[in-house]
Formats: C-alpha cells, sequence, structure tokens
C-alpha cells in the first residue's frame, strides 16, 4: 500500500507491507526468493484465500510460530488500497455471504475478529502487482508478536 506524507515540504511515498506467517520449507518459497507470487497447495495452484496482515492488525499468533515458520513481507503497491482495502470486493466472515474461502475466488474475506487480517480470493490473486516479498526483520518480528526484538531467537532465513 502506497501512501503520502509530507515532511519538510517535501512529499514522500510510504510503503506499507502485508505479511505472512508460511511454512519454512513450504513449496512456494523458491518462487517468492524470486519475488514470484505463486500459492500451491500439494502440487498445483491453490483456490484457497491467500492469508496476509497488516502490521497493526488484530492478528497476533503466539510466540511458537517462530519455531517452523517464518515471517514475509509482501509490497503489493497501489493494489493494497485499490483491491485489497477496498470494502467493495470484500466479504465478511462470519456471514451469510461468506461461503468458504475457495468459493470467493474475486474477493477478499475479511474476518470481524481478527481487523487488518485479508483473505485475498484466488482470482485477484493472480493480478495482484507484487514490488518485493522478502524476509521480515526481527524488529519486523518483534513488532508483529508483541515482543522484544531480544526474545525473537530466530534469525530470518529463506
Amino acid at each position: 500500500m502506497s501512501g503520502t506524507r509530507k515532511r519538510g515540504g517535501k512529499v514522500r511515498t510510504e510503503t506499507v507491507l502485508l505479511f505472512r506467517w508460511t511454512e519454512a520449507d513450504g513449496e512456494d518459497i523458491a518462487n517468492w526468493k524470486r519475488g514470484q507470487l505463486t500459492w500451491n497447495y500439494r502440487g498445483s495452484a491453490s483456490r484457497k484465500a491467500f492469508w496476509v496482515f497488516e502490521a497493526e492488525s488484530e492478528y497476533r499468533p503466539g510466540r511458537r510460530i517462530m519455531k517452523d515458520r517464518i515471517l514475509l513481507a509482501f509490497d503489493f503497491g497501489a493494489d493494497v488500497d485499490k483491491i485489497i482495502r477496498n470494502d467493495a470486493n470484500w466479504v465478511v466472515y462470519p456471514s451469510p455471504a461468506c461461503k468458504g474461502e475457495t468459493k470467493h475466488p474475486e474477493q477478499v474475506i475479511v474476518k470481524e475478529n481478527e481487523r487488518g487480517a485479508y483473505g485475498i480470493g484466488a482470482g485477484i490473486l493472480a493480478r495482484l502487482t507484487v514490488n518485493s516479498i522478502r524476509l521480515a526483520t526481527k524488529a519486523e518480528i518483534a513488532k508483529l508478536l508483541g515482543l522484544n526484538i531480544r526474545e525473537v531467537d530466530v534469525t530470518p532465513r529463506w
């Protein structure tokens, strides 16, 4: 997501990242290292929603998630505001309109109990601009888990 800020009379573009915890040995890791956004499950393209979250989201897993997962940072540029955060594209869970993760390929699933988390439908995911995909820093991991940086006992590695 991009935003603008004025500082000292200059306009600065600010990039806000979306994050995802994923298996350290997941089948998409090689593609993500190269900046290619893929979402596979058991060797074929997944139709499930691709879940990401904002740094300020209500989603907070426990610190044990670091044991076998890595945290990735995705920069989707202006598509975050145009598509992902655009409530015209949303279907809310739980609600009668939400029929499951695979039933909304052209929508973004948002959960009432995890504001700032987004389940991006497969059709939308295929059209997103990906400026970058990278490992989160120790500082980002600490912030997202509500820890002091000294409590992050992993070194981010592909």
